[in-house]
């Protein structure tokens, strides 16, 4: 027995409307056309499914047994329709997401946070680690995606630039400059420093941009990340230069945020798996961010 979806489909149609007349409208065929459906399922099955009885159509008892195993599977067919669903819609993704400490707070992080509100039923495991960290992650497969800045060194990544930031100045109230809204090399030459190690991006950037001024800077404390310097800064240690986008809200807290001049910034990024085929929900995520963290200010949040 060789049972065939046109023939099942047809049965269904008959059964549900009545009459071979209405099931050919709504299966957009010919009345003739369901009447051979019906009439070759019947040969597949070995017994009738329908008798006229005074110009009516009439199913049989296996008829009615054999509907309530098709609509069985359409009800598997439907739930199938529903998760094909979900899945096109990333409901159903599971996605391992690293971030630098940098950029775990702040916009950044809210911006996953409003991709994951918009497409409930997604799952997210979010890690932090350092940046030699994560490549070495990444290229094991031990995570989807990680949000860096750029250029990420190895042609084993799939690397996508998302936004830009601006390196500013973070300062406790009362520490050189003390008017204006930007601060310079020489601003800053007897201010005492905190600074981000040399193995990082933005230190280099930083050294560049005090030593075409003729400035030696002075940093008196070293770390490894953002986060931990503007907490020292907060305690009054000194002025620290971050990315803009590991800028917290201050809120009350006596801080202030300077712009470089001249200006510096970096570049962000997302790095995958390099992959001969990209993986949907990691696309749509990395289009999310581009419009989220736009770089109309340079900032990365939108204007």
């Amino acid at each position: 027995m060789t049972l065939k979806l046109r023939q099942i489909e047809a049965f269904r149609a008959v059964m549900r409307e009545g009459t071979m007349v209405r099931a050919s409208a709504v299966l957009s065929i010919t009345q003739p056309a369901v009447s051979y459906l019906i009439g070759s399922l019947e040969s597949a099955v070995g017994f009738p499914l329908f008798v006229r009885a005074k110009g009516k159509l009439i199913p049989t008892p296996e008829a009615h047994q054999l509907v309530n195993e098709v609509d069985r599977l359409y009800e598997g067919l439907d739930e199938i329709e529903t998760v094909a669903r979900l899945i096109a819609n990333h409901q159903r993704a599971v996605l391992r997401i690293l971030l630098t400490p940098a950029l775990s707070t702040g916009a950044c992080v809210h911006a996953i946070g409003r991709y994951a509100a918009q497409h409930p039923g997604i799952r997210l495991d979010i890690d932090t680690a350092h940046r030699a960290t994560i490549v070495r992650r990444i290229l094991a497969g031990q995570a989807d995606l990680a949000v860096v800045s750029l250029p990420v060194e190895t042609d084993r990544i799939a690397t996508t630039r998302v936004f830009s930031s601006d390196l500013v100045c973070v300062a406790p109230a009362g520490l050189p400059p003390a008017a204006g809204d930007a601060a310079s090399p020489a601003d800053l030459a007897d201010c005492p420093l905190i600074g981000l190690k040399p193995s990082g991006l933005i230190r280099p950037i930083v050294d560049r941009w005090f030593a075409a001024a003729g400035v030696a800077p002075r940093f008196d404390v070293e770390v490894r990340d953002a986060w931990t310097a503007i907490e020292l800064v907060r305690s009054g240690v000194g002025a620290a230069i971050v990315a803009r986008i590991s800028v917290p809200p201050f809120g009350g807290q006596p801080l202030r945020t300077l712009a470089l001049a001249p200006a510096e910034r970096i570049e962000i990024g997302v790095v995958s798996p390099a992959a001969p085929h990209p993986d949907r929900t990691v696309e749509s995520l990395v289009a999310f961010l581009r419009r989220q963290l736009g770089d109309a200010r340079g900032d990365g949040s939108p204007a």
